[in-house]
């Protein structure tokens, strides 16, 4: 068994398909196949099945799955502290990020790292902040970009903080939302509760939704064309001169904002190339960054 094979199998546990997992591993369906029955042949028993269901593990081949997952961190962890051993941090930094964070941050910030350490590279995982959470606690990643406030028992630093907006094509009166077609975007759980708490200290009537899209782009999009109002978070409206703001607050004065943070396992300090990542955000002005 090497570490191809492990991979297999924990690839083909998740996806549940020869096919999408033949897919994900760049191999030909008869090249997976194959090795399958090299693995069973090794291991003398049944690993899967094909069902009604797609692939279907048996106790065996799931106690091989087990062992997988366990294979596949200690590999990497030896990858990891050999290239810890250099005096230049390398290697591959794992970062999960919200998809948010991901299509209009990461992209830059990455770059201007390379640029002092070019013996890094980077493998990203995006997904919902919560999934990004996950991955963080679960050492599948070695730093996660989430956005909204999270509980997390290891440690973590507030990159940002965001503004929210009322944001129209024409100037609208406070009082008539209730009445106006609102666009609304598939968003971040917790952000979700904080508009949630703003509208009904604001207003006793529901929201007309008038439509339902499931980015936040698309919604400015909708905006941007009259066909109603969204809220919308101050990363996405910069420099946007097509769209009429007016700041969210609540009664107590406060404005409705949402956090940006880094979650990360300080153990994970130990490697140079997470030491060097970490104090190179530390040093980073998101505001000159994007806003």
């Amino acid at each position: 068994m090497d570490e191809r094979d492990w991979l297999i199998l924990k690839t083909l546990f998740e996806k549940k398909s020869i096919t999408k997992t033949a897919e994900a591993l760049f191999m030909s369906q008869p090249a997976l196949s194959s090795r399958l029955q090299h693995i069973e042949s090794r291991f003398g028993t049944v690993i899967a099945v094909r069902g009604k269901k797609g692939v279907q593990f048996t106790p065996e081949g799931e106690y091989l799955v087990r062992a997988s997952y366990e294979m596949l961190q200690k590999m990497r962890i030896f990858e990891e502290n050999i290239q810890n051993m250099h005096e230049q941090p390398t290697g591959i930094l794992r970062i999960g990020a919200s998809t948010f964070f991901t299509k209009y941050l990461l992209p830059e910030l990455l770059r201007r790292f390379k640029v002092d350490y070019p013996g890094i590279e980077f493998k990203v995982t995006t997904g919902w902040s919560r999934e990004i959470v996950n991955l963080v606690y679960n050492n599948d990643v070695h730093i996660g970009f989430v956005r909204g406030d999270y509980s997390f028992s290891g440690e973590k630093m507030l990159l940002f903080t965001e503004k929210m907006y009322i944001s129209s094509k024409e100037p609208l009166r406070f009082i008539d939302l209730p009445y106006r077609p609102r666009v609304d975007y598939r968003s971040e759980y917790s952000v979700q509760l904080l508009v949630d708490k703003w509208w009904n200290e604001n207003y006793s009537l529901p929201p007309q939704i008038g439509m339902e899209v499931d980015r936040v782009d698309t919604c400015k999009e909708m905006v941007v064309k009259g066909l109603g109002y969204a809220f919308l978070p101050e990363m996405i409206l910069r420099n946007c001169k097509d769209i009429c703001t007016h700041e969210m607050i609540y009664r107590s004065g406060k404005p409705l904002t949402r956090n940006t943070w880094m979650f990360y396992h300080k153990d994970t300090m130990e490697l140079k190339l997470v030491q060097a990542f970490y104090e190179f955000i530390q040093r980073m002005n998101f505001n000159t960054l994007y806003f």
